[in-house]
């Protein structure tokens, strides 16, 4: 069942042909920043978390299945082909604090002005399409033949993974790991070939585009994915297995928790020509 992020249901206001999104990037790219984190003095990204100090050794996630609503209608958009996305998939990476190149933070849309002007929400899946999930990495295309992200022909991908150290601990630096991915994935008794997974945990994030929104850019704080999960009780935190009390946590959080909004005053205010 595919989980919805809680602060979607929001009335949007928007006012058509106004040319809200014009802006210094091409239309329908939405750069993505994580925005409490602060890179040190070793090329590392760092954040607090419960307390405690922690380096960000990897931070990824798929998107699929982009959307607009227009006129209350989901309407399918496709990404732009490149190096991190086909046309149904985006990796989106954004660990590399010294090699920004090297990360994909920027999702890039197929979608005209005057198409996001009439829209009043933009949606995403974080997750792999069923189809494609399953396949080994070595026999993908790029974004799938991504090695960090594969677990198994049985698991599939994961969805989104992060890896955190703990930095400047007075013992062995604690290391603590999440990976969402399905779980209860199961073959036929002819092949291995996965048929059905019972919890598929993909995540929707259903954007409003209300009228304060004048730019497409997004502000994503991994703090609020990490709130109040236990980190030092646990290491490797994986959906794909039996999950334990602080994969809930996150999971929950994933979905029930602002942790990405667009970059936008809180307050509403109407637009005039």
């Amino acid at each position: 069942m595919v989980v919805k992020a809680g602060w979607a249901a929001v009335l949007s206001v928007l006012l058509t042909g106004c040319g809200f999104f014009e802006a210094s990037q091409p239309p329908g790219y939405i750069p993505v920043q994580f925005v409490d984190l602060q890179k040190n003095n070793n090329c590392q990204y760092e954040l607090d978390v419960n307390n405690r100090r922690w380096g960000v050794e990897y931070l990824a996630f798929y998107l699929s299945e982009p959307q607009v609503r227009i006129e209350g209608r989901w309407q399918a958009l496709s990404f732009i082909p490149g190096p991190n996305q086909t046309e149904n998939l985006a990796l989106m990476q954004f660990h590399h604090a010294c090699e920004p190149q090297n990360n994909h933070s920027v999702i890039k849309l197929d979608a005209n002005q005057a198409l996001l002007d009439r829209a009043s929400a933009i949606s995403f899946t974080i997750g792999v399409p069923f189809k494609d999930n399953h396949a080994r990495a070595e026999q993908s295309q790029a974004p799938l033949n991504d090695k960090s992200m594969f677990q198994s022909e049985a698991a599939g991908h994961s969805f989104m993974r992060i890896e955190l150290k703990e930095v400047d601990a007075d013992k062995q630096p604690h290391s603590w790991s999440f990976m969402l991915a399905s779980g209860l994935c199961r073959s036929n008794e002819e092949s291995s070939i996965v048929t059905r997974c019972d919890k598929p945990n993909r995540v929707t994030l259903d954007l409003p585009l209300k009228a304060n929104v004048e730019e497409l850019r997004l502000t994503a704080q991994l703090s609020q994915i990490l709130f109040r999960a236990n980190l030092t009780s646990a290491g490797d935190c994986n959906l794909a297995t039996p999950e334990g009390s602080e994969c809930r946590k996150v999971l929950s959080n994933l979905t029930g928790r602002e942790w990405i909004r667009w970059d936008a005053p809180s307050r509403v205010y109407l637009k005039q020509n």
